[in-house]
This record gives C-alpha cells, sequence and structure tokens, in this order.
C-alpha cells in the first residue's frame, strides 16, 4: 500500500491536535439494551417543474442502535407516478406534466434488522408548470470504472452529479444571477428573468449551511496549490429564457476509449466529490443533524503520483493527479478511505501518529486502528469489500495496473514474513474485523451482523472519551460493553485475530500475544504502570518490526494523580548517543512534552492537575529512521 494516511502539524507534535474529554471507557456499565424501533426521514420537501425526474431519498432515517434493513414507500396523494423501486433507500420518479401547481405525497416505513418498524415519515413534492425563466436540465460526469487492470477506459460511464453547486450566470458579465444544488438523479431547477441570455455552470462543490437546518457541509475540489475557489465546468452554450429552457451538461473525462488524451480532464473533480457523497449519506443514515467541518480535496493533474493523505491542520484532503504514474480521481476506496480519516478525526477521535504503512507491517496500534478503520470505512460507503488502487507500471498490461485486497478477508493466524498475519498491531485486522462486524453475511468465525449503527455509536462516545489510546482494544471492549446480546459472537471473532477477545479491555492488560518478529519485552505489556515517586521502570524500544511508526518502537507507561502536584519526569537512553524523548497525555489528550535533545530527558511539571495519565517514551533513533536504530532499554522516573 502506498497511501499515507494522516498528517498532522508536525511529525514531533504527532498528539497535539488531538484532544478528548471525559471517563475511561472500561468504566462504564451500561445494562443491556433493548431494541430501539428506527425512525423513517422521507427527506426534505420538493418543489420541481413537470416532466423533470424527481428523486425521493430516505437515507437520512436511521437507527439508533443499528442499522436500517428495509424500505417501503407508498404514493400517498397526487395523481399517480410509476416509482422506479418502492424497497430501495433511494427511488426516482417522472412528475407529471402540469397545467397549474399539483402536489404529490408520499410515505416512507423503514424497518431494522430486528424486525422493528419506524413510525411513516411523509415528504411533499410540489410540481409547477414551467415559466419563462425557468432552467432545467441534468449534470452528468463521466467515470472511468476501475478493474483488475487498472482503469478501463472503454467502460466510461455517464453518471449523475449528485447535490452539486449549480449557478445560472449572465452570458456577458459571468456574473452569478442565481444558484442551487442538484438533486440525487444530477436534476437542477433554476429560475432566472426572462428574455436574458445565461450560460448553467456546474461547480465541484457540495454545500449546505445556514441559513438551513443541520445538517451542514461544504466540500470544494480545487487546485489548492493555486487557488482558493472550486473547479467549475462550464460547456459555453448561451441559453435564451424568454421560454423555458432544459439544457443537460455532460462533463467528460479527457480520455479516448484506449486511455489517450482527448481533452482536459474535466470529470476528475466531480468524480471525486461523488465518492464524498457516498461517505456523507453513509455518515447522514446514522446521524441526520451531523455537522462536518469544511473540506478541501486537493486535486490537480500536477499532484505527484503517491501522494495521497489527510492533512488535519489544513482540513484538506490531497489526492494523486499524475496520470503517468498514479492517478486518484477514479479510486474510489482511496478517496473514501481519506475521507474516513477526516469522519474519525472529526467525530470521533484518532491518535494515529500517521507514517508509512504497507503489507504485512506489525503498527503501533494507534496507526493500526486508523489505517483499519479508514479501508473499512470505504468498503462499507461503497459496499463493496475488494479495495482497489489503480497505478501506471511498464510491468503492467498496457501499463495499466491495480493493486487490490479484500477487507473481507480474515488475516492468517500463523506468521510469515511480508504478509498480514492476524494481530492488534495489524491494519488488516482492524478493516476484517470491523467489516464482518459491520456487515450481514456470516463466514468464518463470524456470526456478527450489527450494521453502521453500533460502530458510529462507539466512535462518537467511548472512542471519542477514551483515556487509553484510541485502538483495538479501546473499540471492541466498548462494543462488547453496549452491545451484551453480540459479546459471545464478538470474542469469537477477535480470538481468532490473535487477540484476547475474552477479556479485552482498553489498556489489554488480558493480552499475550507477541508478533514474530517483535522482542516479547517491546511487545508487552502495551501499557506499563509506573509510581508517582516510586522506582525506575525500565521498557526496551525496539526497530525489530521497522522505524517510525511500527510495534516496539514507542512505549507506554501510565499513572494517576489524585490530586494536583508537581512531578519532574527523566528518561535516559541505554543507546551510547542516545536520545530519549517522551509526550504526556492527560485523560487522553496531549498535555505536555521533553525533546529537548538532551540527555537525560528531564521535564518538571508545576500543578499538574488529578487525572489519569499516559507517557509514550521512545529512543529517537527507532522512531525518525536514524541510522543508528536498534534494541535500547530507556530508563523512566516520575517524581
Amino acid at each position: 500500500m502506498k497511501k499515507c494516511a494522516l498528517v498532522l502539524v508536525s511529525a514531533v507534535f504527532s498528539g497535539l491536535l488531538l484532544s478528548a474529554c471525559g471517563g475511561h471507557a472500561s468504566d462504564k456499565s451500561n445494562p443491556p439494551r433493548p431494541n430501539v424501533a428506527p425512525t423513517a426521514f422521507a427527506g426534505t420537501d420538493q418543489s420541481v417543474i413537470g416532466s423533470t425526474t424527481v428523486t425521493l431519498d430516505g437515507t437520512g432515517s436511521s437507527d439508533p442502535d443499528g442499522s436500517v434493513a428495509s424500505y417501503a414507500w407508498t404514493q400517498t396523494a397526487g395523481p399517480a407516478v410509476t416509482l422506479a423501486s418502492t424497497t430501495t433507500a433511494q427511488t426516482a420518479f417522472t412528475a407529471p406534466t402540469v397545467a397549474a401547481t399539483t402536489t404529490l405525497t408520499f410515505s416512507l416505513v423503514v424497518t431494522d434488522f430486528n424486525g422493528a418498524a419506524s413510525t411513516p415519515d411523509t415528504v411533499t413534492i410540489t410540481v409547477n408548470p414551467p415559466t419563462p425563466g425557468t432552467l432545467t436540465g441534468a449534470v452528468r460526469f463521466m467515470r472511468i470504472p476501475t478493474s483488475d487492470n487498472g482503469l478501463n477506459y472503454a467502460g466510461q460511464q455517464l453518471q449523475p452529479a449528485r447535490g452539486v453547486v449549480v449557478q445560472a450566470v449572465d452570458a456577458t458579465t459571468d456574473a452569478v444571477i442565481t444558484s442551487g444544488v442538484t438533486s440525487l438523479s444530477g436534476t437542477y431547477v433554476l429560475t432566472v428573468p426572462a428574455n436574458q441570455n445565461v450560460r448553467v455552470v456546474a461547480v465541484a462543490q457540495m454545500q449546505r449551511q445556514n441559513p438551513q437546518a443541520l445538517p451542514h457541509w461544504n466540500f470544494e475540489v480545487m487546485n489548492a496549490t493555486v487557488t482558493t475557489n472550486p473547479y467549475v465546468y462550464d460547456d459555453g452554450v448561451v441559453l435564451d429564457t424568454t421560454n423555458p429552457v432544459t439544457h443537460d451538461i455532460a462533463i467528460a473525462s479527457g480520455y479516448d476509449s484506449t486511455g489517450g488524451a482527448n481533452g482536459t480532464r474535466t470529470s476528475a473533480p466531480f468524480a471525486v466529490l461523488d465518492t464524498v457523497y457516498k461517505g456523507l449519506q453513509l455518515v447522514l443514515s446514522v446521524d441526520p443533524t451531523a455537522d462536518f467541518p469544511d473540506l478541501t480535496l486537493d486535486w490537480s493533474p500536477n499532484n505527484i503520483g503517491g501522494n495521497t493523505y489527510f492533512d488535519a491542520a489544513a482540513e484538506t484532503i490531497v489526492l494523486s493527479g499524475d496520470d503517468q504514474e498514479d492517478t486518484d480521481e477514479f479510486d474510489e476506496h482511496v478517496i473514501a478511505h481519506e475521507f474516513g480519516h477526516y469522519i474519525e478525526y472529526h467525530f470521533s477521535r484518532s491518535d494515529s501518529i500517521g507514517g508509512a504503512h504497507g503489507l504485512g507491517d506489525m503498527l503501533d496500534i494507534r496507526v493500526a486502528f486508523g489505517e483499519g478503520f479508514g479501508y473499512a470505512f470505504s468498503a462499507i460507503v461503497l459496499n463493496d469489500p475488494v479495495a482497489r488502487d489503480t497505478f501506471v507500471d511498464s510491468l503492467c498490461t498496457n501499463s495499466q495496473c491495480t493493486s487490490e485486497f479484500n477487507v473481507e478477508d480474515n488475516p492468517p493466524e500463523q506468521f510469515a514474513p511480508g504478509t498480514d498475519t492476524a494481530c492488534y498491531c495489524s491494519e488488516a485486522t482492524v478493516w476484517s474485523l470491523l467489516w464482518d462486524i459491520y456487515d450481514s453475511a456470516a463466514d468464518a468465525n463470524d456470526n456478527v451482523a450489527l450494521g453502521f449503527g453500533p460502530i458510529w455509536n462507539v466512535l462518537v462516545n467511548e472512542q471519542r472519551t477514551t483515556h487509553a489510546f484510541t485502538s483495538l482494544f479501546t473499540f471492541i471492549s466498548a462494543l462488547k460493553n453496549d452491545y451484551p446480546a453480540s459479546a459471545n459472537a464478538l470474542v469469537t471473532l477477535v480470538n481468532a485475530q490473535n487477540t484476547n477477545g475474552d477479556g479485552i479491555e482498553p489498556y489489554a492488560s488480558g493480552e499475550v500475544y507477541v508478533p514474530p518478529p517483535v522482542d516479547s519485552n517491546a511487545a508487552l505489556p502495551l501499557y506499563t504502570d509506573i509510581s508517582v515517586g516510586g522506582p525506575a521502570v525500565t521498557l526496551r524500544s525496539v526497530d525489530d518490526a521497522g522505524t517510525d511508526n511500527k510495534l516496539g518502537n514507542r512505549r507506554y507507561l501510565k499513572f494517576t494523580l489524585s490530586q494536583a502536584r508537581t512531578i519532574t519526569i527523566t528518561t535516559s537512553s541505554s543507546h551510547v548517543n542516545g536520545d530519549s524523548d517522551f509526550y504526556l497525555y492527560l485523560d487522553g489528550a496531549f498535555y505536555n512534552l521533553g525533546i529537548s535533545g538532551t540527555e537525560p530527558e528531564t521535564k518538571t511539571i508545576t500543578n499538574a492537575p488529578a487525572g489519569d495519565y499516559l507517557l509514550e517514551v521512545y529512543e529517537y533513533e527507532n522512531t525518525f529512521e536514524g541510522s543508528g536504530s536498534g534494541d535500547y532499554d530507556i530508563t523512566v522516573t516520575v517524581n
């Protein structure tokens, strides 16, 4: 895997942006939850023009303790129309041609996986006759599908650009006259003054903000290195609004059927946005009033290949655009993975320190969870467990390559160098567990089918407030506690991943598995107790699994202050030219650090508050790929 995960302000201050509050997840003692019926949401009322396509959207329906299993649409008033489907979350129909304003109503009932049905919810569609100044049409973009052999240029498909901003601009001055947002089928309706020449342009932006009620979002695709404005597609067609006008917009990919360039890559920003749209709908299905922070998606043909990541400080997802090496606008799993990092960072909490990760890596448990969540999230968003990333290499057929894996496949328990192995330190373990928790297909050791709702509930509650580092341990222990009816099945699932699911708790005190080739003294215990004013504790920092963000590079200690007091933390390394450093966290949030570069490393903290503390200590050579990486002892005191 070539993708990076999460980029923070700097490598040194890797934890500064991550904050949390609240108590131990392990302190919670919730009684078993009775099943709660889901809530139907038939979408917002719409006003449309006759003969246009109307989409009904029930994806905002939610289930507080699970997921919606089925949908049932019924027309309850107005001239009869034919729904494309009565059993899907989204459906569509063609509005009747009318001479006067006409009202249609539709009812939606949803049912959860336990058979509980919602009360009906109703949506009203007002159909109007066309008038001078009415502009209608559809916006579509060309998507190039991925295949096992790179991008399938011969199979290009025009797809609706959903939820994007559309503007009517003065044909002479380019001034924006009015704007709107495309429907779920890509259609738009704009009203402008009659007898005016205008153009209709599509903007690579999805926006819903005040004064509209929650949910809110503002996602823009742009070349962020040269502008702060989103891409705009303008086909140049001038429209006379003396009479009602219908104008469809088709945005080309810029490639012919063999992959040859035949124009500007104008569909790329809209393809990126459409993947984000799918991620947005997943979150809204469990959190209908979510407030999404503004997000920039930085895509350009000049963005170097293999350089894709979420930059939390800049609120930006950077996507590769160099089609001679690697371009990501059509790699939906890649985009949804990075959008997953954005979601985890803002709605839950990510303690991941980022960095490179790949097949068979034994990762720091924080990185393993963050990357595993990203890939599981992308599979859930796309309802496709096969993650694909296309790129260019002369060794592949027609230089078109695809790297792929199936998140459904559980990594083997037996260690083999260079391959994914089941472990709490493996992103493959995390993504396969999360997918098994979500999906309804029973396979080996998998009798769990909770849907996305419970995953979301843990993410935005216990995972956000835990005093331990976010990891598989914090997540699974909370899920077991919240959903006791599934606890035994979860234990079976986790035990098959070289992880002790029976007594799992946030600090992994019952964990016994040591993944080869990591020294057992550097792998376990994951958290070591240290007493304030007590004896020194010595931990081993190793490069057995690699450097930077691998298991054994950084070691964790924990202690509690019952009242505020002054403390002095001292670390020293056995490296002959050692440089031991540490980060200090309080109740799950970054609090202080010692990175002076002198040895021993000493930091006195006056009036440190009462609370639960974590110390992350390391030998610099093992964390920043120094030439002197190796196995070293770090001695720690807290006085």
